[in-house]
């Protein structure tokens, strides 16, 4: 156990009795998107290292029978989706009253959000006026940004958007007034400005928010960790194919149609037919008919193409394993997609788009390889590179050890520890003892 060092607090006191609460706009057991694995595997690597944190968790009213909190320091707030509003994103008064009860009884004096989404700005607002409480807020994507999903990418032509501004923001969504805009970058910056460090998976990210308005001294990079990180399989790879396993959701940004154009491809030439495999895991609830119809059509065409269906944590480890490639062909600028982790945790190379979060994360020719973003004639050009044993194994060798659940919890205490010189809190732990 750490040593139980005084923290000095906002308004100059001091308390012995430190807690932290990681909080989040999903819980797993709910939602199964990459920031709410993130913000739990914190969660539960701060346990590890002995800290008192606590969870707390966004859920729908009618999500609550699927809810399954796994501890006595497991929390949820509950939300109408219906009353939460999407542009200015504020959610309702209930909503804010219940995450500060529960910061309250719980005497929480460090708040790490891992998203303002579907909990509002104004309860992130509410929460940072608490009197000794600080409070850290960690960048998943861009939705601060861009109001189009946070996706940063054109509405209409679906192009990368480099930098949000009103004119660029007013082409996307001509319904909306200049006006708007400003007042939502404006409240945005406000709010998250005011807190006491920011922490993003990537570089990438990083740069664009300190761009945006984020304060470049608050600002750290602490990579997202995997709750669990196996033992790597010995790789048997059949003899005369090669498997390229897609992995994730299903979905316009992520790609899965250059996958479908590539397959349509791969099937013009036989001897490649022969060869390589497309297997595709995710879940396709939510698509449209015209994407369905297509998909389906896909299947039913090409042999080597095949849908495995929905997946889970508890399951990825063993599907991906029986792959050669992991494909990541989104068409967004990502940030650290889990997915990455989850191949390099089985020595599995990874094929990206080579853009933002993605090219950062995968280095080219040395644990995977890239393509031209949409470009399925590109994309099959590299999987007629990878199909070669020397580069695989030669890129199996380059893949770098991902960061585990303790390892992210300790970076995180380091960050709390040092953000403001006055502050000397788990000095064990920030020294990389346990």
């Amino acid at each position: 156990m750490p040593d139980n060092h005084t923290l000095l607090t906002k308004s100059g006191t001091t308390d012995a009795s430190q807690r932290i609460a990681v909080i989040c706009h999903g819980h797993p057991s709910v939602a199964k998107g990459g920031a709410e694995a993130a913000a739990y595997a914190l969660f539960r690597g701060l346990q590890e290292l002995g800290i008192d944190a606590i969870f707390i968790g966004a859920c729908e009213y009618g999500d609550r029978p699927r809810l399954a909190l796994a501890s006595e320091q497991e929390f949820a707030v509950y939300y109408d989706r219906e009353r939460y509003e999407h542009f200015y994103h504020l959610a309702a008064p209930a909503v804010e009253t219940q995450l500060l009860i529960i910061l309250r009884e719980q005497r929480i004096t460090i708040v790490n959000f891992h998203h303002f989404y579907l909990l509002g700005l104004n309860s992130l607002r509410a929460v940072h006026d608490l009197p000794d409480v600080r409070c850290y807020y960690t960048i998943h994507e861009f939705l601060a940004i861009c109001h189009n999903h946070g996706q940063m990418v054109t509405r209409e032509a679906h192009l990368l958007c480099l930098q949000a501004s009103n004119e660029a923001c007013i082409s996307c969504f001509p319904e909306r007034l200049r006006t708007q805009f400003t007042m939502r970058k404006e409240a945005m910056r406000d709010i998250l400005g005011a807190f006491e460090g920011f922490i993003a998976p990537s570089h990438f990210l990083a740069e664009r928010f300190v761009h945006w308005g984020l304060p470049a001294e608050r600002m750290t990079i602490i990579e997202n960790g995997l709750l669990k990180v196996p033992s790597p399989p010995v790789r048997q790879r059949s003899e005369g194919t090669w498997t390229f396993g897609y992995f994730g959701q299903i979905n316009p940004y992520k790609g899965v149609d250059v996958l479908l154009d590539a397959a349509d491809l791969i099937a013009a030439n036989q001897e490649l037919a022969g060869t390589l495999r497309l297997r595709i895991h995710g879940n396709l609830v939510g698509q449209s008919q015209g994407f369905l119809d297509r998909f389906h059509e896909a299947l039913k065409d090409h042999r080597f193409l095949s849908y495995a269906g929905p997946y889970n944590g508890a399951s990825v480890y063993d599907l991906m394993s029986q792959c050669d490639y992991i494909v990541v062909p989104s068409k967004w600028w990502e940030n650290s997609p889990v997915v990455i982790q989850e191949a390099f945790a089985v020595r599995v190379p990874v094929i990206c788009t080579g853009i933002g979060g993605l090219a950062e994360k995968v280095r080219d020719g040395v644990s995977g390889l890239h393509f031209a973003r949409g470009d399925a004639a590109d994309l099959l050009r590299t999987m007629k590179l990878a199909a070669d044993a020397k580069l695989a194994d030669s890129l199996r060798e380059g893949i770098p050890a991902v960061c585990t659940a303790m390892e992210m919890g300790r970076n995180y205490l380091k960050f709390f520890a040092t953000e403001r010189k006055a502050i000397k809190q788990w000095p064990r732990l920030v020294d990389g003892g346990s």
